[in-house]
């Protein structure tokens, strides 16, 4: 068989065009930001970080995501000393499948639905019920999605309480991300 450049170009447009095709079903960010709030001692405090990684795959309605909670930034003395005595990063897992398949169209209507996550946290696996809202953007040729998510976590399940003493039994988790297709 002769390999000449035409079939070459012929292949590498194939490749191209399945991973294009492939490609339009993800979407992706690193840099997304997730706020927690609580009370100390009946006074509000809050928890942010903007390095929560989010994964949408539209084919397996699956959303997966991590966040290492060293890269929380908070005015709370005994979190602040805490996490910088951590050796190891204080890896957070998280997913979840969105219970809809409205969502396939292009584009469509926010689906908003009670999500339900399965939280991984130092060797403790959880559920978590998030109120979630999930819209479809167009903006000319390029698609994003915007994922909003808002819900309550027990701290004495993650273990919040031992770190930080007085801090109420529950936490509220948010975030509001833009899912850039990849």
């Amino acid at each position: 068989m002769i390999v000449t450049i035409k079939n070459i170009l012929f292949i590498c447009v194939i490749v191209l065009s399945f991973q294009m095709v492939h490609s339009q079903t993800t979407y992706m960010t690193k840099k997304g930001h997730l706020k927690m709030v609580g009370r100390v001692n009946d006074k509000p405090v809050i928890a942010e970080s903007h390095k929560l990684s989010v994964f949408l795959d539209y084919k397996t309605k699956q959303i997966k995501g991590t966040l290492d909670l060293k890269s929380l930034v908070s005015k709370i003395p005994e979190l602040k000393n805490y996490l910088k005595e951590q050796q190891q990063p204080l890896m957070v897992y998280f997913s979840g499948t969105i219970p809809s398949d409205d969502f396939m169209s292009q584009p469509h209507q926010p689906l908003i639905f009670n999500w339900e996550v399965t939280v991984a946290f130092q060797n403790k696996k959880f559920k978590v019920i998030l109120k979630t809202t999930l819209q479809h953007i167009e903006e000319g040729s390029v698609f994003s999605c915007r994922l909003n998510a808002m819900g309550n976590v027990n701290t004495d399940i993650i273990g919040l309480n031992k770190i930080i003493p007085d801090l109420d039994k529950t936490i509220e988790i948010q975030f509001i991300q833009f899912i850039l297709r990849v």
